[in-house]
């Protein structure tokens, strides 16, 4: 690893990243849950040790800067790109975390965390928008989990992020061909029965729906 062995490995990150997207947009329209405290560092165990762990832990600055020397040195190292972009995320500095994705995703367009992270910086972004503006970083989300998808086909989740990005997105056709790639996968899923009546309002209200929830 580029940092401290006591940073949290990029996989951790990822998934904590992708779950805070879900609960997020859930939260917003699926109504899969409410009040939701999610905290990383329950994740990993003892809560005095993970401070501990936090107080010794390097700068962000310091952090961003190393990776960034990093990345220079091996520009092509699909990881290096991926650890930069998350801490570029983590600092709120989001357009640059979608710069290094999307070179990321030009050196291996295989990689389905590369797209699981720009789905989720875009969703970052539409929260604070209105509008068309909004929709657009919503597209821009759901083609994103798409791709996340496509590469990695077995993963429920990204087809039901895709589907709900899409759907606020106010694109109906796209909400429920994700929909329909996440109920192929998860028939019997926690969430199988409201994505089942999301769907069925979408053709009730046509290709006229503007992506609302229920």
């Amino acid at each position: 690893m580029m940092m401290n062995r006591d940073r949290l490995s990029f996989w951790v990150r990822l998934v904590s990243i992708v779950l805070a997207a879900f609960f997020l947009i859930s939260f917003i329209f699926l109504g899969l849950g409410t009040n939701i405290s999610y905290n990383l560092f329950e994740l990993i165990g003892n809560q005095d040790q993970q401070q501990q762990q936090a107080d010794q832990a390097p700068d962000p600055q310091e952090q961003i800067a190393e990776a960034e020397k990093a990345l220079e040195k091996d520009p092509k190292d699909p990881e290096k790109i991926k650890d930069l972009a998350v801490l570029y995320y983590t600092a709120g500095r989001y357009d640059d975390a979608i710069r290094v994705l999307q070179r990321g995703s030009e050196v291996d367009p295989k990689d389905e965390e590369i797209p699981a992270l720009i789905g989720q910086i875009y969703s970052q972004q539409a929260q604070a928008e209105k509008g068309e503006k909004q929709k657009e970083l919503l597209k821009k989300a759901g083609d994103a989990f798409a791709a996340s998808a496509e590469a990695e086909p077995d993963n429920a989740e990204a087809y039901l992020l895709a589907g709900q990005a899409y759907d606020q997105a106010g694109q109906p056709a796209d909400a429920i061909e994700y929909y329909n790639g996440y109920l192929d996968l998860e028939p019997k899923g926690e969430n199988a029965e409201k994505v089942k009546d999301r769907i069925s309002a979408l053709l009730e209200g046509g290709a006229s729906s503007d992506g609302a929830g229920p």
